[in-house]
């Protein structure tokens, strides 16, 4: 009996120092565990639709291939968003030139432009003049009011899905929608057209002595 108690203590003596080490290593793993930061199950976290900077009365000139004032593109105050880098603009006004053709002016209350530039979206009180052509009687100057337009600056197109107030020279129309084309010269009015054509006359010849 003395014999085996003898045994199982130097037994224990053996397994002791093994029981310490593996209780301090769980002790250490469990401590790393409860101090490290847990990672999210959600994936993740998508940029915010936030501002990240602003300019204020800013003017904006974008050239042709020969050098020459494409458009400019002025406002109150420019913000742009970094999650899908567009821009939101108080009081945009827009003037685009084209060799050729009549200059078109735009302006409203406020505005939104893509990160490129291409896409201008016009709100509130929203105005598009196109100037007169070499040939008032032919192509006398043209304007459109809406709520909302939209123009396509590379197409060199203005359309709104919104009401529109047309005018071109004397005459007047009114419609649900609009596409205009300044490359063609050729202006759709979509939905519930109404108005007045008034067709200007070519001046009279001078008479001749007989």
């Amino acid at each position: 009996m003395r014999d085996f108690l003898s045994s199982l203590s130097r037994l224990a003596m053996r397994i002791l120092p093994l029981l310490l080490m593996a209780l301090v290593a769980g002790s250490t793993f469990w401590l790393v565990q409860v101090n490290s930061p847990r990672e999210s199950t959600a994936g993740p976290v998508g940029k915010k639709h936030e501002p990240d900077y602003y300019m204020i009365r800013f003017s904006a000139t974008e050239l042709a291939e020969d050098g020459n004032t494409k458009m400019r593109f002025t406002g109150d105050k420019m913000i742009h968003f970094e999650d899908d880098q567009t821009y939101a603009v108080t009081r945009p006004a827009m003037r685009a030139y084209e060799i050729g053709r009549p200059p078109v002016t735009g302006h409203s209350d406020r505005g939104t432009m893509n990160a490129e530039g291409s896409v201008i979206d016009l709100f509130g009180n929203a105005f598009i003049v196109r100037a007169q052509g070499p040939e008032a009687a032919k192509d006398p100057q043209m304007t459109a009011a809406s709520e909302y337009f939209q123009v396509l600056v590379n197409d060199d197109i203005v359309k709104t899905d919104k009401a529109v107030r047309l005018t071109r020279g004397p005459s007047v129309m009114t419609a649900n929608g609009l596409i205009f084309n300044n490359v063609t010269r050729e202006v759709q009015l979509l939905g519930n057209v109404r108005g007045t054509i008034i067709t200007v006359p070519p001046p009279a010849s001078p008479a001749k002595n007989p």
